[in-house]
């Protein structure tokens, strides 16, 4: 009996003990806009619905739930958690919900997954891949998968993503695989984090993306033809029109048959500015031989007699023979340049100084292509050499391309098509 009585009271310590309170404060920085919910341990079932913080805090009313499961509630809310998502950098927060506890504090560092990730595959003519398998590993190592096909339009969707350095994996085609390495920051400029991936050759592809949202399964239905507009009259508008044209045209001949005016004269009277071409000048008429008669054996210009053995009079004059030389092009040099033709940086023009350039992501590169994540740190290396310039790729994940060929060294021509992540470069010297 005494057992009996000890088993009793220890199940209503644990009750009490172990009970949720009926209103759970969430404190939130003051700075921003949050959205605060209950969600269930495993995140698939949502308890209370999300709501906007308001002076820093949102309340959980637990009470609602402990009406709504009855006497389930204990074991239904056991392991729940507080759900939190900051709207500015699209991060999510997951707090553990204890027993008994009547406040939750937020702080910045408790936001460590990003809440959307899209992963996008296209072609370097960026055409969208129509249909892939995509495995993405956080740095918690967690894997979330998804299937992309063609309503999609190229890009798949992954939730709840933990921050840092991810890798990801694409099957596509005829078991063909793509990797591709890249790092999510707690702060960005999209809440969305959206990584790129360019597929060259074996996916298939969407010759038309779709425009717009999903696209709707029924048919669309001819517009019906707009009616035709009755037109009063037509035949005795043409006429009339006629008869205006017919007077015009006559009262221009009489006026010309009458003055013998040109063409252009005759406009001018009706009221018509012709503008008249500028006269051309007229051609310089050569010299007149003179028509003085004169002696056999004398110049017929100054009347002296001519030499008999060369033949040349004391008035003649030899104008000196004049060298012009061509004025010589003088070249001008023009630096080495990788000039952006499309992709991430189209339009874009990066100027080559010294004897060697690098070509990466990270901060310190000759050539800084931080705004494209399938770009790697330290992507290539271009050389000056005494035959040219030499491009040099340097371990990158997605390769270095050349005119469509992936090289790991390769002498650069004028012209050449260079593909560094998502961008084609043209080489210029």
């Amino acid at each position: 009996m005494t057992r009996l009585a000890w088993a009793i009271v220890l199940v209503l310590f644990a009750s009490v003990a172990w009970s949720l309170p009926d209103k759970v404060t969430v404190n939130v920085p003051s700075e921003g806009k949050y959205l605060v919910w209950l969600e269930s341990a495993n995140g698939q079932t949502v308890f209370l619905p999300p709501n906007e913080s308001v002076a820093g805090k949102v309340d959980l009313d637990i009470a609602s739930l402990k009406q709504r499961f009855a006497d389930t509630a204990e074991k239904t809310l056991a392991g729940a958690r507080v759900g939190v998502y900051d709207t500015k950098y699209g991060n999510l927060a997951l707090i553990p919900l204890k027993p008994n506890d009547t406040t939750v504090t937020v702080t910045p560092d408790a936001f460590q997954y990003a809440m959307r990730v899209q992963v996008r595959l296209q072609t370097p003519e960026d055409k969208p891949i129509a249909a892939a398998f995509v495995m993405l590993t956080d740095a918690n190592n967690t894997i979330h998968t998804a299937l992309l096909e063609p309503s999609q339009n190229g890009v798949v969707s992954l939730s709840r993503v933990k921050l840092g350095k991810v890798s990801v994996l694409v099957n596509y085609g005829n078991n063909l695989t793509a990797s591709q390495e890249a790092e999510i920051k707690a702060e960005r400029a999209d809440p969305v984090v959206t990584l790129t991936m360019v597929i060259s050759s074996g996916a298939p592809v969407l010759d038309v993306a779709p425009a717009g949202s999903a696209p709707s399964t029924q048919p669309a239905q001819p517009s019906p033809a707009p009616a035709p507009v009755a037109r009063p009259f037509p035949v005795w508008n043409t006429l009339l029109g006629l008869l205006v044209l017919a007077g015009v045209i006559y009262s221009g001949y009489r006026i010309w048959k009458r003055k013998q005016l040109t063409i252009p004269d005759a406009l001018k009277k009706l009221g018509i500015d012709v503008a008249q071409p500028a006269p051309e000048p007229a051609p310089a008429k050569p010299a007149a031989k003179p028509t003085v008669q004169v002696p056999e054996g004398h110049c017929p210009f100054c009347g002296q007699p001519i030499d008999p053995v060369t033949g040349a009079c004391a008035c003649s004059v030899t104008p000196a023979s004049a060298t012009v030389s061509a004025p010589s092009a003088t070249a001008v040099a023009t630096a080495p340049r990788l000039v952006g033709a499309r992709g991430a940086y189209g339009g874009t023009i990066f100027e080559i100084t010294g004897t060697e350039a690098t070509i990466g992501r990270e901060v310190g590169n000759t050539v800084q292509l931080d705004r494209d994540n399938t770009v790697s740190r330290r992507h290539a290396r271009l050389i000056k050499q005494a035959d040219g310039w030499t491009i040099r790729d340097e371990g990158s994940s997605n390769g270095t391309w050349v005119n469509g060929v992936r090289i790991t060294e390769q002498t650069l021509r004028p012209g050449d098509e260079i593909q560094i992540g998502a961008t084609f470069f043209r080489w210029e010297v």
